[in-house]
């Protein structure tokens, strides 16, 4: 069996034990402090007007609510970077699975249960078949690929397969 990728497990055991943890901390934390910023002072303010640099309490208060309300939308904006990175990754991984073998295959002795052997004498073998095909026939004498090129061909043409089918073993 193939071992998983090291790196990726680490990432992913790190994502799952720590930053998951810790970023729902993180968000939980900032709705509490936000929930005590109201913007209200805790004693009432005098309505004095004073020309000074120093900021009331309602506007220290803003202040953190603005802080707050940032930091909170960059957690969320991050989270949302990784799983757009992680379904990224997914999708190529997916499309570099699908690529086409090498061809340099060597041919075996014997066709017995070959797909270039299960493909001869089916219909349309010239448009969908591949007589240098050396994997090994596992539906109807043919390997899964040419199978299902073989299927949609009958599809399309409207032939009946109901005759050809596999025995289970």
């Amino acid at each position: 069996m193939t071992r998983p990728n090291r790196d990726l497990d680490q990432a992913g055991h790190t994502l799952q034990s720590v930053i998951a943890l810790n970023l729902t901390n993180a968000l939980e934390h900032i709705a509490r402090e936000l929930s005590v910023l109201d913007g209200f002072p805790e004693r009432g303010e005098q309505a004095n007007v004073q020309a000074t640099s120093e900021l009331t309490s309602v506007e220290r208060h803003a202040d953190a609510r603005y802080a707050l309300t940032e930091a909170r939308e960059t957690l969320r904006d991050h989270k949302a970077q990784v799983l757009q990175s992680i379904r990224e990754l997914n999708e190529y991984i997916n499309v570099v699975m699908r690529m086409r073998q090498p061809r340099n295959v060597t041919k075996p002795k014997s066709n017995d249960g070959l797909c270039c052997a299960g493909q001869q004498g089916k219909e349309g073998a010239v448009e969908w078949g591949d007589p240098m095909c050396f994997r090994m026939a596992d539906k109807v004498g043919m390997c899964s690929l040419h199978y299902q090129r073989w299927r949609k061909h009958c599809e399309t043409k409207g032939i009946d397969r109901s005759r050809d089918f596999q025995p289970l073993r």
